[in-house]
């Protein structure tokens, strides 16, 4: 009798651990870019270690063909994420600034979240997700 609870104890654990867990979507829509010259990198973060400069958990680099874009990261775990954008222009892979430090392309962050002198925190552009989620974020540019 102890042999078949422990057998059936065990098959429970092992279909239980084997079962699909639900995965969620994040689509965002990038708006306002000023023109069409280079990508949009669009970063996708689910922690605070690297975000924003890091390569983050994902990342989608997309042509910048009008004034807006739209990236979907698929088969997400259910949680916390943070997103960071970048309008590069130029195609360099990098951030370019001027002489004063500012930033020279657009970017962005989740929830429009802007960080007072520099980037956001990963707990200001964070949100929360638990189901399919569109995140609607606008650039920013500082020069023109």
């Amino acid at each position: 009798m102890k042999v078949l609870l422990t057998t059936l104890l065990s098959l429970v654990l092992i279909l239980g651990s084997t079962s699909q867990s639900k995965t969620v979507s994040i689509t965002v829509q990038v708006d306002g870019l000023k023109n069409k010259n280079g990508y949009v990198a669009i970063g996708l973060f689910d922690g605070y270690g690297d975000f924003p400069e890091g390569d983050g958990f994902a990342s989608k680099y997309v042509e910048a063909d009008g004034s807006s874009v739209e990236v979907t990261f698929d088969k997400l775990e259910p949680g916390e994420y943070a997103i960071a954008v970048l309008h590069d222009e130029n195609g360099n892979e990098e951030m370019d600034y001027n002489e004063y430090g500012m930033p020279e392309e657009g970017f962005a962050f989740s929830n429009n979240a802007m960080g007072q002198d520099g980037p956001p925190s990963f707990g200001d552009a964070s949100f929360e997700v638990s189901s399919d989620k569109v995140v609607s974020i606008d650039m920013v540019y500082l020069s023109y």
